[in-house]
Parts: C-alpha cells; sequence; structure tokens
C-alpha cells in the first residue's frame, strides 16, 4: 500500500516554480515524441475560468449551512432571555456545539465516498472542456434537502429537546454531508491560486454567519422566532438550489482511488498527530468568543439594546470573512503552514493580551474585529496544509480524517468556557485565559510537523 507522501498527487500542491517545470514538460514534448520516449501529460489545474463559478457555489454552500452556526450567540441569547431563561449557559452552549460535533464526527464518511465515487454521480453527462458536468450530486443535494427541512423543522420546535434533534443532529448531519466536498473541491481546480480559493470558500461560512446575525436578531425582535425561521427556510432553500447547479467536479473518473477506509500509513507519520494535536488544542479555544461575545457585551454594558449586544458578532463574521480570504492569499506566497503556524498563534494572544483588559463597546468592538480576521483561518488553510504534506488526491476523505481532531473541542469547548464562567462567578478573564491559552498550545504543536517537513525556519512551506 502507498503511503501518503509516496501519491503522484503530491507535486501538484507544490510551489510555482514546479507548475512552470510542468509547462516547460509539455513543451518539450515534441522533441522528445520524435525519438520515442513518450511523456505523459500533465493536467494542470486552470486557475481559473470556471473554477470561480465552482467557488461562488461553494460559498453560498458555505454560508447557507456551516455560516448558521456562528449565528449561535445571537441565537443563544435570545433563548435566554425569550425562550428557556431557567436553562443554563452550559447546556445552551452545547446545543450550539452539537452540530458542529456531529459534522466532525461523520464528515469523514461522505468525504471518502465522494473520493471514490465522485461528488456528482449520474448516468446522464455533459461534458465542458475538461471538467465532467452531471445531473445527479447526491453529497451535495442530500445535505442541502436536509438542511432546509431542518430549517423547517425548526418552525414547529417547541421543546429543548426538539432543538437538539433539529438544530444539533440533523443539522449536522447535513453539514457532513456538505463541507468536507466544499473545502476539497478548489483543489481541483486552482493550484497557483488555491489557497486564496480555499480561503473564499470557507470565508462563506463568516459572511453567512455575518449577515445572518445581524439580520435574523432584527427578524426576532420584530417578527419572533417561528416567522423568523419559516423565512430563513425559504431563503435558504432557494440559495442551496441556485449553488446546486454551479458546482462541477473535474476530475475524471478514471483517477478516482479505491477506498481505503483506515490508511494506517498516517497513523504511523508523526505529522499527521502533530497537525491533528494542533487542531484538537486549537478548536477548544475557539468558539467561546463567538458564542459569548452578546453575553460579554450585555455582562459589561447592561443597557445595550439587542441589536448593538449582537453587532460584534457581526463585525467578527465579517472580519472572518475578510481574514481567510486575505489569509488564504499570503498562504500561497509564504506557505500553508507557515499561515497555519501564524494564525493560531495571533487567535490565541489576541484572547488572552486584548479580551482579558476590555470592558468597554469600543474594546469588544475593536476586538471582535481583530479576533474574526485570523480565529477560524485554521478552517480555510486546513485542506491546503493537508495537500501540502500528503498531497491532493485524497483530500476530501483527508479533510473529513482531520476533522474527528477538531471534535472534541466543538463538542466540549464553548460548554467548558460556559462550566468556567458559571463556577468562577462570571469572571471573564478565566474564560479568555482558557481559551487563548489552549489556542497557544495547538500552535506550539504545529511546530514539529513544520520543522519535520522543512527544518529552514524562513523557508517557504
Amino acid at each position: 500500500m502507498d503511503t501518503p507522501r509516496s501519491e503522484k498527487t503530491h507535486v501538484e500542491v507544490c510551489d510555482d516554480d514546479k507548475a512552470f517545470k510542468y509547462s516547460e514538460a509539455r513543451s518539450a514534448a515534441p522533441s522528445v515524441y520524435e525519438k520515442g520516449v513518450p511523456v505523459p501529460e500533465v493536467d494542470l489545474p486552470p486557475d481559473g475560468g470556471r473554477g470561480w463559478l465552482v467557488i461562488f457555489g461553494c460559498v453560498i454552500f458555505s454560508a447557507a449551512t456551516v455560516g448558521w452556526g456562528y449565528v449561535w450567540g445571537v441565537t443563544e441569547e435570545y433563548f435566554k432571555e425569550h425562550v428557556f431563561p431557567d436553562v443554563s449557559e452550559s447546556v445552551l452552549s452545547t446545543l450550539g456545539s452539537m452540530s458542529g460535533m456531529i459534522m466532525t464526527m461523520l464528515s469523514v464518511i461522505p468525504g471518502k465516498l465522494a473520493d471514490r465515487y465522485g461528488y456528482k454521480v449520474c448516468p446522464c453527462r455533459l461534458k465542458l472542456r475538461t471538467a465532467w458536468l452531471t445531473c445527479g450530486q447526491p453529497f451535495l443535494a442530500a445535505g442541502g434537502i436536509l438542511w432546509t427541512v431542518s430549517m423547517l423543522a425548526s418552525v414547529f420546535a417547541t421543546q429543548l429537546w426538539h432543538y437538539f434533534v433539529i438544530m444539533g443532529i440533523i443539522q449536522g448531519l447535513a453539514n457532513a454531508l456538505v463541507y468536507p466536498l466544499i473545502v476539497a473541491l478548489p483543489a481541483q481546480w486552482f493550484l497557483r491560486y488555491r489557497g486564496l480559493a480555499t480561503g473564499i470558500v470557507v470565508a462563506g461560512s463568516s459572511i453567512g454567519g455575518a449577515v445572518s446575525s445581524l439580520i435574523f436578531r432584527q427578524m426576532l425582535t420584530s417578527l419572533g422566532l417561528k416567522k423568523s425561521f419559516a423565512i430563513y427556510t425559504a431563503i435558504d432553500g432557494s440559495l442551496l438550489f441556485a449553488a446546486w447547479f454551479m458546482i462541477s467536479e473535474r476530475r475524471k473518473p478514471s483517477e478516482r482511488k479505491k477506498i481505503i477506509w483506515i490508511d494506517r500509513s498516517f497513523f504511523t507519520d508523526p505529522v499527521f498527530w502533530s497537525l491533528g494535536g494542533c487542531f484538537f488544542f486549537t478548536v477548544f479555544g475557539y468558539l467561546s468568543p463567538i458564542f459569548f461575545l452578546p453575553t460579554f457585551a450585555k455582562d459589561k454594558l447592561p443597557d445595550l439594546s439587542d441589536l448593538l449586544a449582537a453587532l460584534p458578532v457581526t463585525m467578527l463574521n465579517f472580519s472572518a470573512a475578510m481574514g481567510r480570504t486575505l489569509i488564504g492569499f499570503l498562504a500561497d506566497r509564504i506557505g500553508p503552514v507557515n499561515a497555519l503556524w501564524a494564525v493560531i498563534m495571533l487567535s490565541g494572544l489576541t484572547q488572552l493580551l486584548v479580551w482579558t483588559f476590555i470592558s468597554s463597546y469600543a474594546g469588544i468592538m475593536a476586538f471582535a474585529i481583530m479576533y474574526g480576521f485570523v480565529c477560524g483561518c485554521f478552517l480555510s488553510l486546513s485542506p491546503a496544509v493537508a495537500a501540502q504534506l500528503w498531497g491532493s488526491g485524497r483530500l476530501a476523505g483527508l479533510s473529513g480524517l482531520m476533522l474527528l481532531f477538531n471534535l472534541p473541542g466543538n463538542s466540549a469547548g464553548a460548554p467548558i468556557g460556559g462550566a468556567i464562567l458559571s463556577a468562577s462567578g462570571g469572571n471573564w478573564v478565566a474564560v479568555s485565559c482558557y481559551s487563548g491559552g489552549l489556542q497557544i498550545t495547538g500552535a506550539t504543536v504545529l511546530l514539529y510537523a513544520r520543522l519535520k517537513r522543512q527544518p529552514k525556519v524562513l523557508a517557504r512551506y
């Protein structure tokens, strides 16, 4: 069995000079063929063209599904005040974390199935240039339908356990069907701008969270919970239906590899565990500010209106969308692994050195913008980092496998933060030290993978 680094696809993800070498090989092919030595054609990603339409479709899927998780700070604050006032912060945080937990636990399955059978499977195919466009998209279609059904079911929910089933289990399943595919697709269409393209897709979730947190809070105030969910059901259903037609897979069926459900070669690679450990610690400290920022604002400024309390989350998500895009652009120049280490370290330091000491509304807004810019970049960089370390041939399955390391943090990170807040009598410094310290630990663990693969400290990698 081939080890991950022996895959031929490993060379596709390296620096621009290697792409230049490929173009040289193409130009030299006629003279070589004259000597009777065949040179295989290298199929490089187009770095544009229809790829941008695919990226736009992935952005819509990201915004409508995964982006909804970033609205939870607003939803939790409304639930606490108007729907479930007797429920503790830790229980509501668990509800908000549950869909992410389900997604990270199950996404490896559709990811590997998509790597083997394609993201779209249908006997009726239309070939457009080098891309195979098919009329059936079982994984993305199933995820979109399941998501729309879950939003509609939220209209009729009345008990807390209803929301655990709908917003936790069902939406988690929908995200598991969608997320590993949309973050893997950019690698099929982009080489030079792969980090940028992946960053744009993941930034879609932040854009969705930013827009929704502002609009949904206003709708909750003026229309109530049920009507707000009904309107969002129609919006999400329409957007996902349109995005379904934009996405296409570039790989030919002959390029799909046989499924290896448990690739033991990864588990014997210490670099795999270094990257996984980095995600493990990072995610534990990731969600606390996103979930608790409206509550934090209300606690520090009791007379703050609902809209102004929700605004920091909106600014955080807008900043995250910009950060994920620009960091992806930067990663194409300094290397994805270097970029990953930098943003995780900055994310932890922002919590320790900024969140710990703020109390004014201006300080809260400044922290939201600063933290948002770097906090979620590890999500957009993780596919590019995995491709840099092991190649892109089984990227969807590998992305799902790496998401398993996010599972403990997604499920317990914010609830532990809520428990610390309750146990400390509302001491926000304890929460910021907990979450910021774990992210700095994650950045430290990543150093092994970086130096093992590329010992030169200042090298692009």
